[in-house]
C-alpha cells in the first residue's frame, strides 16, 4: 500500500516523531582518526523523537570529497627536560610543560618563550 506525502506526515505525526530539512547547509564534515569526508551541499533532515536526542539524516551531497589526514606526532617530554626548564626560568614544571608542548620538546625555545611571556 503505497503512502503519498500526506500520507507519510500522517503516520509520522501518529508516531510522535517531527522531521524538518535545514535550510542552507553548504557542507557536512565527518572526521575520522585518517580521513576527512566533507559532503557538499546536501540535504540535512533533523528527527525529532519523544524522549530521545534529536537524529539527522544526510542525503544526496552535490558532491564528496575524501581528505586523508596526517595525524602529528605527539612529542614526548621528559620530567628531566621539564625539571631544566623550570629551573632555568623560575616558572612551575607545569608551565615548564606547557612550554615544552608549544615547541615540540624544543628546551631551548622553550626557555626563551617563557623569558618573553613570563610566567
Amino acid at each position: 500500500m503505497p503512502f503519498g506525502t500526506k500520507g507519510i506526515e500522517k503516520l509520522l505525526k501518529k508516531a510522535g516523531l517531527k522531521m524538518y530539512q535545514l535550510e542552507g547547509v553548504e557542507r557536512v564534515i565527518i572526521e575520522g582518526s585518517d580521513e576527512r569526508i566533507i559532503l557538499v551541499e546536501p540535504t540535512v533532515i533533523e528527527i525529532e523523537m519523544p524522549n530521545s536526542p534529536k537524529a539527522y539524516q544526510v542525503l544526496s551531497p552535490k558532491d564528496v570529497i575524501v581528505e586523508k589526514v596526517e595525524k602529528e606526532a605527539k612529542t614526548e617530554i621528559s620530567e628531566e627536560d621539564v625539571k631544566m626548564v623550570a629551573e632555568e626560568t623560575g616558572c612551575s614544571e607545569e608551565k615548564a610543560r606547557q612550554a615544552l608542548e608549544a615547541t615540540k620538546g624544543d628546551i631551548a625555545e622553550a626557555i626563551v618563550k617563557l623569558q618573553e611571556e613570563g610566567c
